[in-house]
């Protein structure tokens, strides 16, 4: 099959469904015509990409009359993971939403013409492409493709002001060299008014990610995942990769990584003394894509493995956290543990890749502010956790146990998916990160993933145990429960409750981070 139609292949997919389906309305079968599409598409980006040789890229030009913007695909490294990733949730997505009853909406259509347009900003090969397909992104989400779906125009003006900004820093690339295409714009093309021009659509759907993960939950939200953190988390890399995988300057560097560790504290914090379970979750995926964003300004290979890593595995956390559940329920639990970014989960690989990189580079004290962030995190989420009431297999249960397992054995998504995307942001050297399937040993250390994995588990276990209210009744004993035997209740041992902070603690926890950001500022 020719190069030019493989490449269209997912869009083919994902458009062909959503015509059959807005044919077809109201069919009992368009949700698993709608699931299998997408499931096809993400496959065969993921073959795509494992054929794909590392440091390889191939632009596929199907137009090349319009000025400084031609028509064409490019397939790389990094558009090849994000958009294998983003399909597969979006497939999961749409899985969890066909086995879950009580809503009786029919959002095939508009999902399938999302999951293409976010296909269409990962795969397009210059700037101005990638604008134009964040506008379609937002009007597909939105509802604006679709008379009859609902409109959020506020938060629609919102992001589409932000978008300016990527426009702005086309408009210059062009300028400057005459294109906004990746393969043909130098590294040295984008300064720092550039580089925060870009910036502005990456922030602005974090914040959008508060806002509606936030709100009245449907019984599938399709929004986190695939409207914001996928676009919000390439935009950031493609733009780190057409700046050589390196921030303008240290000080920038060291401003941003500064800025995102205290919204990723702030939103941290705040969740801990949330009372809302929509709200709780917003503001922790806020905080994981915060923390995600400050060691994206790391200049060396490690380090960009580990905003890699992050930045792709938030995609399907803020999936499965997006699905409704019941209180108590056992994918409530596993997601609540990937949450808590504990050693276990998938985002603390990520930190512990990231904390190595500074460590290498002198930079302790920037570990410092990022192990508060994580510690918050982990107590707002673990002291809402429940004992899972049962253990029933469903979609959402499988998929919250599938990251906890990505956790455990690196191996599954590290070769093949994530240093084949770190590597087109800047050069990997071999032996940066190596995996087996007990473990990864980086910067001459290791992490042995799988026994960490099985000791959270049992201690987790351990405590759920701990929480049980009564014990259940031996049938060696007759039938007798044991209080009835001894004429008692019998008093099961509880957890301890958590230490508060005392008043004087938050100012000893932000002189201690003043402290570090002033060493890093003035470290020659």
């Amino acid at each position: 099959m020719p190069l030019a139609a493989q490449a269209l292949l997912p869009f083919l997919a994902l458009l062909g469904a959503a015509a059959i389906v807005q044919r077809r309305p109201r069919r009992a079968s368009n949700g698993w015509i709608a699931v299998g599409a997408t499931g096809v598409a993400g496959i065969i980006a993921m073959v795509e990409l494992l054929r794909l040789a590392p440091g390889e890229h191939v632009d596929v030009p199907y137009l090349t009359t319009v000025p400084y913007a031609d028509l064409a695909i490019r397939l790389d490294g990094l558009s090849l993971a994000f958009a294998s990733v983003t399909l597969i949730t979006a497939a999961l997505l749409m899985l969890a939403r066909l086995r879950l009853h009580g809503d009786r909406r029919d959002p095939w259509f508009s999902w399938l013409l999302t999951a293409a347009a976010t296909c269409a900003v990962i795969f397009a090969h210059n700037l101005l492409l990638v604008y134009i397909a964040l506008q379609l992104l937002t009007l597909a989400w939105t509802g604006a493709l679709d008379e009859t779906a609902r409109r959020r125009r506020g938060l629609r003006l919102s992001v589409q002001i932000a978008d300016i900004g990527l426009l702005l820093a086309a408009a210059s690339a062009i300028q400057s060299v005459g294109t906004s295409g990746f393969s043909g714009v130098p590294s040295d093309t984008f300064a720092l008014p550039a580089f925060v021009l870009v910036l502005l659509p990456v922030v602005a759907r974090v914040a959008a990610l508060a806002v509606t993960a936030g709100g009245p939950q449907a019984t599938v939200a399709f929004e986190p995942a695939i409207v914001w953190v996928a676009p919000a988390g390439y935009l950031l890399m493609r733009m780190l990769a057409l700046m050589g995988g390196r921030l303008p300057d240290r000080p920038t560097a060291v401003v941003l990584f500064a800025a995102a560790t205290l919204v990723a504290l702030a939103m941290a914090a705040l969740a801990l003394f949330e009372r809302s379970a929509a709200r709780r979750v917003a503001l922790l995926l806020v905080a994981h894509a915060a923390l995600a964003l400050a060691l994206s300004t790391g200049a060396d290979p490690l380090m960009t493995v580990a905003c890699t890593w992050l930045w792709l595995l938030l995609v399907p956390l803020a999936g499965v956290a997006s699905v409704r559940v019941g209180a108590g329920s056992l994918p409530e639990a596993l997601t609540l543990v990937n949450l808590a970014m504990i050693p276990g989960s998938t985002a603390f690989v990520g930190l512990w890749l990231g904390g190595l990189a500074l460590n290498a580079r002198g930079l302790l004290f920037g570990i410092i502010p990022v192990g508060v962030g994580v510690a918050l995190s982990a107590i707002a989420a673990l002291s809402r956790l429940k004992r899972p009431r049962s253990f029933q297999l469903d979609p959402p249960t499988v998929w919250a146990a599938g990251l906890l397992l990505i956790a455990a054995f690196p191996i599954v998504a590290m070769s093949r998916l994530v240093v084949p995307a770190a590597a087109t942001v800047r050069l990997v050297p071999g032996g940066t990160v190596a995996t087996s399937p007990f473990g990864i040993v980086a910067g001459g250390r290791f992490f042995p993933a799988l026994v960490v994995s099985l000791l959270v588990g049992i201690a987790l276990g351990v405590a759920w145990w701990l929480k049980a209210p009564t014990l259940p009744s031996p049938a060696s004993w007759g039938g007798k429960s044991p209080a009835a035997r001894w004429g008692g209740k019998i008093k099961v041992p509880t957890l301890p409750a958590l230490p508060t902070v005392p008043p004087w603690g938050r100012f000893v926890l932000w002189g201690a981070f003043a402290v570090a950001v002033y060493n890093v500022l003035t470290r020659p």
